[in-house]
């Protein structure tokens, strides 16, 4: 089976992706060529530089990212089951027997994330991330007052990005879940975490091991 052409635009950025997700941002151009198939002058002339195709590469899985994120969001109806689903979600990261963790969240810690321009695209995917998640927590009841909507959508986001850095670690699944009930605690208290206070008290142990 040939490689897709160039004009298979979606097919070209999915290629993209698993290739830098896999090697990282600084993955040479060679490796590119090798994945995609592509030509090292074609994919200069669509994207202009190497920088070109690694924003690329950002947008298209950013913006995949969001889709099943709000996917997720909109298929359930409010409440604090949505927000579990939401956490639960990020650790489906440690299952990937490559622990790739997240191209988003690596980009926000390889280097490429001090360029201006990359920076700031990265800053505006996180942004649209957290809209959808501020929504969200809007509509949920039960939020602990000591959180803003605002301050427990970063909140929500930090706990979401510290499960995808960890997965590339392997780390048992039973422990993300113990995470996740823990951030369960801090949004919105004992009941709801799974089996109440007891699984809170279980959750804040784990985190000492």
């Amino acid at each position: 089976m040939g490689r897709p052409p160039l004009h298979d635009d979606a097919r070209l950025k999915q290629d993209m992706v698993n290739c830098l997700w896999q090697l990282g941002f600084d993955a040479p151009i060679s490796a590119v060529v090798e994945s995609t198939g592509a030509k090292a002058a074609s994919l200069y002339a669509r994207f202009g530089s190497k920088k070109g195709m690694l924003l690329a590469a950002l947008d298209a899985y950013a913006e995949e990212h969001l889709a099943d994120l709000q996917r997720l969001l909109h298929g359930m109806p409010p409440g604090q089951a949505r927000i579990r689903a939401v956490l639960e979600k990020a650790i489906e990261c440690f299952d990937d027997p490559l622990h790739r963790g997240c191209f988003l969240v690596n980009g926000v810690l390889e280097a490429n994330a001090g360029e201006p321009e990359f920076a700031e695209r990265l800053r505006k995917h996180m942004g649209d991330i957290r809209t959808e998640l501020s929504w969200a927590l809007a509509e949920t009841p039960g939020l602990s007052r000591v959180f803003s909507i605002e301050g427990a959508a970063w909140f929500l986001q930090a706990q979401i990005w510290g499960l995808k850095v960890m997965a590339r670690l392997n780390p048992r699944r039973e422990l993300g879940q113990r995470l996740v009930e823990q951030a369960m605690f801090a949004l919105f208290g004992p009941e709801a975490v799974k089996d109440g206070p007891a699984g809170a008290a279980e959750g804040d142990a784990a985190a000492t091991e």
